[in-house]
């Protein structure tokens, strides 16, 4: 018992721990490519390499989010045992189609001309709404996200570090969960809230729980 509680500590400080470094690479990745970008009627439109280290950077959070999460399934209770497996059930979807996507604009996108299949190229793009690629992510990051965040808050209940992870869990998954109108309704603007989200609140859940499985004694919430 000892020796899984140590276990899923572990993996839970890393995990937490790689988000937030992969969250401070990608800021700065993002800012050097549109900084450096070359003349563009997109203004976010960032040349190669810096999207193509953007979009791994993507596949690497999202297997460290799954790891995040089944670190949270391992901690919770039994009492709450089936709100972090569904947690990590849509976690796990997250990842699917995340990295799928974006493992198809690295490869295939990258490896046919734009006027040669011009409605292929199209839709293996991030760079133009609407598009598949755009669509999947957003069903990933938005609502996927959202739901999972949303499940897992139901684990921390407790003191205030429990109730800190809690709070910015509903915070954030709410903020996805709104974002997802901006695709479903073709007003993109509104998909920033879901931006605000696991851009600005995710970051802060990852910290608080990196702080949680850092503990000395790290024991579940009772229940």
């Amino acid at each position: 018992m000892k020796e899984s509680t140590q276990s899923h500590r572990r993996v839970g400080v890393w995990s937490a721990v790689t988000m937030v470094m992969i969250g401070v690479a990608y800021i700065i990745v993002g800012a050097i490519g549109v900084m450096a970008r070359s003349p563009s009627p997109d203004p976010l439109h960032e040349d190669d390499p810096y999207l193509a280290i953007l979009e791994f950077l993507i596949v690497l959070s999202a297997v460290a989010l799954v790891s995040m999460m089944a670190a949270v399934y391992g901690y919770s209770p039994p009492s709450t045992k089936t709100y972090s497996l569904v947690s990590l059930a849509f976690m796990v979807v997250l990842a699917v189609l995340t990295s799928s996507v974006h493992f198809a604009s690295l490869t295939v996108g990258r490896q046919i001309e734009s006027g040669a299949m011009p409605q292929l190229y199209r839709q293996l793009s991030f760079e133009q709404w609407p598009s598949v690629a755009l669509a999947l992510d957003f069903l990933a990051w938005d609502f996927f996200l959202g739901l999972s965040l949303l499940s897992a808050a139901a684990v921390f209940k407790g003191d205030r570090l429990h109730t800190n992870i809690r709070i910015t869990m509903i915070v954030a998954g709410s903020l996805c969960i709104a974002g997802t109108l901006g695709p479903l309704l073709g007003q993109l603007r509104i998909a920033l809230l879901a931006t605000v989200g696991y851009a600005f609140v995710l970051p802060v859940i990852c910290v608080l729980l990196a702080i949680l499985f850092a503990r000395p004694e790290v024991t579940p919430v009772a229940e």
